[in-house]
Formats: structure tokens, sequence, C-alpha cells
């Protein structure tokens, strides 16, 4: 899995690969790195990199991309996107018009549907929310409209592609 991770504006390319359960190749730029991973608590990683050993906590609000990382007593805000999804919505963020019928970016569970036809909504609202490998990814509306409709249901697995909803701009 790739992932785009943000730290004071500057964006790092994150590569991720489990070998076994626990042991993952990160690649970093252009060095990897063997991970021993173990989370012997909720939000407590402990993470042997390259032989050292390392104690991290991390916590985020759900739904979040953002992070809160400590280690070693420093604290670091780190957003953490899947790459897939970071260029969906730097194309998103160049402007968007029209019906905009919202696909799936990734495989995954519909955790929660926050809206309903009929809805009106403003772009970056949160729509819906997904959940892929344990992380909440936010869908959210790239223009100012209606709800058309939502075809995404809670509970349910959507794979990359899949419709999840329709929303209409609003009458001029």
């Amino acid at each position: 899995m790739t992932y785009i991770a943000t730290y004071r504006n500057q964006a790092t390319r994150i590569q991720v690969q489990e070998h076994t359960p626990g042991i993952f190749t990160v690649a970093l730029g252009d060095k990897d790195y063997t991970v021993d991973f173990l989370e012997p608590q909720k939000n407590i990683l402990s993470l042997i990199i390259e032989g050292k050993s390392y104690e991290v906590d991390v916590d985020a609000a759900p739904g979040s991309d953002t992070f809160g990382v400590m280690i070693k007593g420093d604290h670091y805000e780190i957003e953490v996107v899947e790459e897939r999804k970071k260029k969906l919505a730097m194309k998103l963020a160049a402007g968007a018009s029209g019906r905009q019928d919202l696909k799936s970016p990734m495989a995954g569970n519909v955790r929660s549907i926050l809206v309903q036809p009929g809805d009106s909504v403003t772009v970056g609202q949160v729509l819906l929310i997904l959940e892929a490998m344990k992380m909440q990814n936010e869908i959210k509306s790239p223009i100012d409209g209606i709800v058309g409709s939502v075809s995404a249901r809670e509970g349910v697995t959507v794979s990359m592609g899949d419709p999840l909803c329709v929303i209409d701009p609003l009458p001029e």
C-alpha cells in the first residue's frame, strides 16, 4: 500500500508491504526499512526498525487523516493519506462542476452515511466515511449542491469505483 505522509507541509511518499504478520518493509524515499510492528495496547505501538526499538503513542480522531504521534517525548502532527485518495482530493480541489457521481476511491466498508437525498451540502462537507485497513476515510462533497441519491449502505463493503452518491449542482 502506498501513502503520502505530510509533516510541516512537507509530503513524503511511503510504501508499506507486509511480508509476514507484524513484519513490514517500509520504503521511505530511496531507503527501505525492515519494521517489526506490535500494538501491545490501544494506540501504543512497539516498533523495531533496523534493530532499534521505539515506543510510539499514536492518537487520531475518528475519521481523521491527521495523527498525533509521540516518540521519545517529542510530539508530531502528521497527515497520512492513501496515495490514491490524495490524488483524488487534488483533482477535486482543482475545481469540479456539474453533476457529481461520486465513486469509491478504494475498497472498504461503508462505516457511516451522513447525508440523505435532498440534503443541501457544501464543498468539502463530509458525506460518508469508508473504513479500509483500520483507517477511516472521509468522502467529501466536491461542490455545493443537493444530494440526488445515495447508493452506498452502512455496513456494506464497496469496491474501488463502486457508486456511492450523486451530488447535483445548486440551481442557478
